[in-house]
């Protein structure tokens, strides 16, 4: 049902896009998460659309009490942030197609001004002391752990609709003859893999991040070792193991400021939040009815 928040008026398709948006970052939330914050599908989809209609009421008051301080944005905070939005979707020539220049430098300052406001909310809020990060840590010793890693290097060749079986397995072999008389594994794999660049270089991994039957090979080497042909559901690979990590904690001391900052961020999303409890607590908000065509007010 359409909004209207403080005399403006705010569609139904306005509060659709927001659902859309919140359903996309539900779908690429990992499972972990989503049982972390009590969510399964159903639950989701059963409150999707007032989580959604209670985003844009939030926003919209936050944009209202942000356009009530009449000080200007200063025309140069206005050309850099254009400068980068322009930047960041490809250029002046890839940007301007189809833009409404002006109705973007609304848009920009609107934003700014929106950032002002946000500086202004949480301009208080104290920085986390020693001992909260301490007993962050303690509690939440999980997130510190780093899984066995090692660093290795391949060459494949993929089995697919291009090449069968036996046209992969002759090419795996010959580039494995190649490193067994002597040349260096990364020439090879940049001549010979379907994943050329780099010298097959697939850097620093964890369990599960690759296929399990390839993990099943690089994670039983020893560093300076290459494996024989062995075969995954991609194709066939030959791998070199440059390096192994074992399993450890990150101590406080390394990850103390990354704790510091993630403590501090929720200080100053708790006060934007509590700011703007108190903008709806004061705000005239109606929800209009279509079927009967009457405003029913929520405050």
């Amino acid at each position: 049902m359409p909004l209207i928040i403080n005399g403006e008026r705010v569609e139904d398709p306005q509060i659709a896009q927001e659902a859309q948006a919140l359903q996309r970052t539900f779908e690429q939330m990992p499972p972990e998460l989503r049982e972390e914050r009590g969510l399964d599908a159903a639950e989701f989809q059963k409150h999707l659309w007032d989580w959604s209609k209670e985003n844009v009421i939030e926003r919209v008051l936050l944009r209202q009490r942000a356009a009530k301080n009449s000080a200007a944005i200063g025309e140069e905070a206005v050309v850099q942030a254009l400068a980068e939005i322009k930047k960041q979707q490809g250029g002046e020539e890839q940007f301007s197609l189809g833009r409404d220049e002006d109705a973007l430098r609304r848009d920009v300052e609107t934003r700014l001004r929106l950032d002002r406001l946000i500086g202004e909310i949480t301009k208080n809020v104290k920085p986390p002391k020693n001992t909260e990060v301490a007993d962050y840590y303690r509690k939440h010793r999980a997130e510190f752990e780093v899984p066995e890693q090692v660093k290795a290097a391949h060459i494949v060749k993929n089995v697919d609709e291009k090449t069968d079986e036996a046209a992969a397995l002759e090419a795996i072999q010959k580039a494995e003859s190649e490193i067994a008389a002597g040349r260096p594994f990364a020439e090879v794999a940049d001549q010979y893999s379907d994943c050329p660049g780099n010298g097959g270089d697939l850097g620093y991994f964890a369990r599960g991040q690759m296929v399990a039957e390839f993990d099943a090979v690089v994670f039983n080497m020893e560093p300076g070792s290459r494996s024989p042909v062995f075969r995954t559901p991609f194709g066939f690979h030959i791998a070199k193991l440059d390096d192994k990590r074992p399993a450890h904690m990150r101590n406080l001391q390394q990850m103390s400021d990354e704790i510091k900052g993630g403590l501090l961020q929720r200080k100053m999303m708790k006060a934007v939040e509590d700011f703007v409890d108190r903008l709806k607590a004061e705000a005239d908000i109606e929800e209009i009815v279509p079927a009967a065509g009457n405003v029913t007010a929520r405050r």
